[in-house]
């Protein structure tokens, strides 16, 4: 079988499995992607390969199978390595530390969310640098030690300020009222929910806008000033 017949069989098989991820049928189509992966494999597609990967691993991240997403992610971040593409090593690592979190496995969401963080500063990627920070600033609020979040949280605010990414600094905003409120400090947790309605209105954000209202209220019901 010539390399663009294999290219076209593997191709297929993503086809029909991308076909069966949007039906719900997991199983079935990550039967499909790893056939096309082990084609693409045999072909040497590397850009195949990564895109079989890609599927894989958000399926068994999809199926609570995490060990397994990250073995697959652990693949696709070494072809990125050997690639040399820097922004696709952090975005794998940001999804291995999402995976490690959602599992409490808070050491190594750490871990893979700072070496996310510091390639993102190696390439002047101001807007993931702050996603990371917002990330790890979530641990450490999972683990209780509110004083770290809230450096991590104040330092992506700066840069989502620096970048005017109004949803960004709204989400925030939120973020450090609700680490006032695991603090017991409502009164500034009460601060920091207003101050955070403006960015999401320019942002467009009327959900997120709503919500923080609905915040602001709970609190006030409470006595807040």
């Amino acid at each position: 079988m010539t390399s663009a017949e294999l290219k076209l069989k593997a191709d297929t098989l993503v086809e029909k499995g991308k076909k069966k991820y949007e039906e719900g049928r997991s199983e079935e189509s990550l039967e499909l992607f790893n056939q096309a992966l082990d084609i693409y494999r045999q072909d040497g597609d590397k850009d195949g390969e990564i895109t079989a990967l890609g599927y894989i691993a958000a399926i068994y991240r999809l199926v609570n199978k995490s060990d397994k997403s990250v073995e697959t992610y652990l693949s696709l971040l070494k072809i990125f390595e050997d690639l040399h593409d820097v922004n696709a090593q952090g975005k794998v690592l940001n999804n291995i530390g999402l995976i490690n979190a959602r599992a409490g496995k808070y050491e190594d969401a750490l871990r893979n969310f700072n070496r996310a963080l510091d390639i993102f500063k190696s390439i002047d990627n101001k807007n993931a640098v702050a996603d990371q920070l917002g990330n790890i600033s979530s641990v450490y609020r999972d683990i209780k030690d509110y004083d770290k979040a809230m450096i991590a949280c104040h330092d992506a605010m700066l840069i989502f300020k620096e970048i005017r990414h109004m949803s960004g600094i709204g989400d925030q905003y939120s973020n450090m009222a609700y680490l006032y409120v695991m603090k017991g400090d409502l009164s500034n947790a009460l601060d920091w929910y207003k101050s955070a309605i403006p960015f999401y209105n320019e942002a467009g954000e009327k959900d997120k806008a709503d919500m923080t209202k609905k915040n602001i209220e709970s609190l006030e019901k409470k006595g807040v000033v």
